[in-house]
């Protein structure tokens, strides 16, 4: 089992892929943990890129971690888990909406969004690397 942890101890988002898989990741488990809120949703490739995109958005907020103008979004194919960027008052904010869509009628699932704060040196670094460990299953 591989998995990146993203934010503190307390307030995060895990990232899991399923070790059994050889190769890259079909799926991901995404879970965020914040203090009040619990909240999990598994996530599907793109079927082009796998979760090379993710890497690559991770892997541009960590060489530009001395800021930029904006914010910055990635968000998986079935838009169940999305990711905006935005770098502010030295600290890279991150808003994490996680949603799950039910096929029934009138049902229209749930949403959970939180926001985490990392630091856009080290700590950034350290996530773009596992975030590409688990983007290509090694």
């Amino acid at each position: 089992m591989i998995q990146t942890r993203i934010g503190s101890d307390q307030d995060f988002l895990q990232l899991t892929a399923d070790a059994a898989e050889d190769g890259p990741p079909q799926f991901l488990l995404a879970e965020l943990q914040l203090r009040g809120l619990s909240a999990s949703v598994r996530v599907v490739h793109s079927y082009v890129t796998g979760f090379a995109d993710l890497a690559e958005f991770f892997q541009r907020l960590a060489d530009d971690w001395r800021g930029w103008d904006g914010a910055r979004t990635w968000e998986s194919l079935e838009r169940d888990l999305k990711i905006d960027a935005s770098h502010q008052y030295g600290h890279v904010q991150l808003r994490v909406t996680i949603q799950r869509f039910q096929p029934d009628w009138g049902n229209d699932g749930w949403t959970a969004t939180g926001d985490l704060t990392i630091e856009p040196g080290e700590q950034l670094s350290r996530i773009a690397q596992g975030i590409k460990a688990l983007a290509t299953g090694s």
